[in-house]
């Protein structure tokens, strides 16, 4: 099998650059609470707090939950990945935001209505168990509250690295979809029962407009590549192939690949047009430099709807969004490289190399289980010797090597003397880009010569 070669010609550009500033962003996020907090402030929520007792807990309870909706509203629109923030900070950055920013909202939703709940009871001199009842059977809004509180439960606990690993990819996203109705039920108990909000007309319209704004940009970023792929971007596969055992590629075309901007190591997320298959996001990383006449992807069969791709006949439409991602030749700068890759992860590493030049004379290192894991080794070899590069293969069971560890710094040390100098580009699995980092630091590699990129939705 011979490389692939993009000719300048059929070439893709390159995605526009950001034009935000990160100052931009945290202005906004600053005066964003800081307003917030002001009108609290103003609506009497700081005087209750220094008053003491039942107040200071009723106050502690009522702050929590007011922070618990703008985290729930920064955590909506990060997972909706906005192009703009997206390109400023690559969506490995944003995710991982929205990990922070979900645990946050979960912690602060429990302890806002364990404290209400508790301060209630005192209130009414009744237990939590009692008090509990009497709220939901006397106050409006609440069952909309308790399962609020109940769906952002089961969210935090199905985002549990535990709880995760042993659900389907499918379950995990339709439970991550209950969000948006978590985020409703909430913001009607908020201003109906909100004692900063309710009768004041000042916080109902902060907090109306807020909301609004956030689901108008949600809506926006969700649903316009959706929609420029529906009516003027139409794509579908012109190819599917087996690659190795367990791993295969698909190759998508079409007129609307003339409206794209993307770069190789940067990744789509694709929605097949079929029944059963047209709900489900699927991230997946170039394999091969992008052009005006083919996208491919290279797909590891995890047995849910990656295998039904694998099965899909030629022809079938797709939907794109994207690209995504700063994982990037450019992010280099033009110098040296050290180009790390594990399992399907080696497809987007193979993608990066079309970008990189001899002058960088990468160094292209790939771990496997079995050298017959390898995917597109025959077009790796010939990119790596187009570009003066080496490669090497640490391949067998992790115990082969020495204290069970084969990105070892001592190894890593020997096989690139220079890799403190290098920019180093990592994919693969979580375990090996963590045992990568891990030696990364130990060798004191400068952080901002270390690109990897977690993907998800």
């Amino acid at each position: 099998m011979s490389a692939r070669t993009t000719t300048t010609s059929r070439a893709l550009s390159p995605p526009r650059k950001s034009r935000i500033l990160d100052t931009d962003v945290w202005a906004v996020v600053a005066t964003i609470v800081v307003v917030t907090t002001g009108i609290w402030v103003r609506v009497g929520g700081f005087t209750q707090l220094i008053a003491g007792g039942n107040d200071t807990l009723l106050a502690l309870g009522r702050l929590a939950g007011m922070y618990a909706a703008l985290a729930a509203l920064g955590g909506l629109l990060l997972a909706a990945r906005p192009r703009s923030i997206e390109r400023k900070f690559g969506l490995d950055k944003m995710l991982g935001w929205h990990r922070i920013v979900g645990i946050t909202t979960v912690c602060l939703v429990a302890f806002h209505a364990l404290i209400d709940t508790i301060a209630w009871g005192i209130g009414s001199r009744m237990n939590p168990v009692a008090a509990l009842i009497d709220l939901i059977r006397t106050q409006k809004w609440m069952i909309a509250a308790l399962a609020a509180l109940i769906l952002f439960l089961v969210i935090g606990l199905s985002s549990w690295r535990w709880v995760r690993s042993r659900l389907a990819y499918e379950t995990w996203y339709f439970v991550h979809l209950t969000a948006y109705l978590a985020v409703i039920l909430a913001f009607g108990h908020q201003i109906t029962l909100g004692t900063d909000i309710s009768g004041r007309t000042l916080a109902l319209v902060w907090w109306v407009g807020l909301s609004v704004a956030t689901f108008v940009w949600v809506l926006i970023a969700r649903c316009s590549d959706f929609l420029r792929s529906l009516t003027r971007s139409r794509t579908f596969i012109t190819r599917i192939r087996q690659e190795v055992a367990g791993i295969g590629s698909i190759e998508i075309g079409g007129p609307g690949l003339r409206y794209l901007r993307a770069s190789a190591g940067q990744y789509f997320i694709i929605r097949i047009a079929r029944r059963g298959l047209w709900w489900q996001p699927h991230p997946f990383s170039l394999s091969a430099a992008p052009t005006r006449d083919t996208l491919r992807f290279t797909i590891k069969d995890l047995g849910d709807g990656s295998s039904a791709i694998l099965r899909t006949g030629i022809g079938t439409r797709v939907f794109l969004e994207g690209p995504y991602g700063r994982f990037t030749a450019d992010e280099a700068e033009g110098k040296r490289v050290v180009l790390f890759g594990g399992g399907v992860g080696i497809a987007a590493i193979r993608a990066l190399l079309e970008d990189v030049g001899s002058h960088q004379e990468p160094v292209v290192i790939l771990r496997c289980k079995d050298q017959n894991e390898l995917v597109h080794l025959a077009e790796l070899e010939t990119l790596i010797a187009a570009r003066k590069g080496t490669m090497h293969v640490l391949a067998g069971p992790r115990e082969w090597f020495s204290a069970g560890d084969p990105f070892r710094p001592d190894v890593l040390s020997k096989v690139v003397p220079d890799i403190r100098e290098r920019h180093s580009f990592i994919c693969g699995p979580a375990s090996l880009e963590y045992a990568i980092e891990k030696s990364l630091r130990a060798l004191k590699v400068p952080s901002k010569h270390v690109h990897r990129e977690r993907f998800g939705v």
